[in-house]
């Protein structure tokens, strides 16, 4: 459009970012971005602006220049870097971070509670306990309120504009959170649940754990014992593919705080 100024072909390694790099870099230097094609191979149309103190730019000198705009831009954390990771779209926070938030005090609190059982099948085998304990029925009991009792907005003369209380067990919270903090570890968007490695860990131990279940059901205290070590290796395996500490670990000695933390980036909060 500006007649015979010299294009600069970005290759496909420099990607976007890079162009909007170089797009932040012109608005303050004597030079116009003309036009931006987002293709296979982004191309920029450089050229010099009709102030008398502009430069000619070359293919080498833009370059240089974009290149070291876009490295200063992911320096100084330019809203146009994107950090990507598994099969989550690209932006400013990974799927990662997002899933160790939501679900990793609920993890550390069913660990917390599955080794408190395990303690007491292990007394229990030991003659010194009880089958029938708090921390051994607990865990499996629906005592963990999920849906608080209220009035429905705009409902009014009739039982169905109540929500009713809904309750669920220990047990079912951390399958439920382990599931979805194994699946945010996966490498392929496109990969089923299944196929990812740390689901696949966490449904090894969903089964182990459903043996000690049984065992515990029938009163075969050497059979719970079994399968709660079977279960705890299992368990072990897959927190540290999730990146938590192991079972042994003295931060499952007390309750883990399962409030989501808020995450934000200067003004703006998730």
């Amino acid at each position: 459009p500006c007649g015979g100024c010299p294009e600069v072909v970005f290759g496909d390694m420099l990607g976007i970012s890079m162009t909007s790099a170089l797009f932040a870099y012109m608005n303050t230097a004597p030079y116009q971005l003309l036009s931006l094609h987002t293709t296979s191979s982004p191309r920029v149309a450089v050229c010099r602006s009709n102030t008398p103190l502009a430069a000619a730019v070359d293919r080498r000198g833009a370059l240089s220049v974009a290149a070291r705009a876009a490295a200063l831009a992911t320096l100084s954390g330019s809203p146009w870097a994107a950090h990507g990771s598994g099969g989550a779209t690209a932006g400013k926070y990974t799927t990662i971070p997002i899933a160790k938030r939501r679900y990793f005090g609920r993890v550390k609190q069913g660990v917390f509670e599955f080794m408190a059982l395990g303690d007491a099948v292990t007394a229990a085998a030991a003659g010194k306990g009880s089958l029938t304990s708090q921390d051994v029925t607990g865990f499996f009991a629906q005592t963990k309120k999920t849906v608080s009792q209220r009035q429905k907005a705009n409902c009014q003369g009739s039982s169905s504009c109540i929500v009713q209380e809904e309750f669920s067990s220990r047990w079912e919270d951390m399958q439920l959170a382990m599931f979805l903090l194994g699946n945010a570890f996966r490498l392929d968007s496109g990969k089923p649940p299944e196929k990812v490695r740390q689901v696949k860990e966490a449904k090894a131990f969903f089964a182990e754990v459903s043996g000690l279940q049984r065992g515990l059901q029938n009163g075969n205290v050497k059979e719970a014992a079994k399968k709660f070590e079977a279960a705890r290796e299992a368990l072990d395996v897959y927190l540290n593919d999730v990146e938590l500490p192991p079972t042994e670990d003295p931060s499952y000695l007390d309750s883990a705080d399962e409030a989501v933390p808020s995450l934000c980036q200067g003004s703006f909060c998730i």
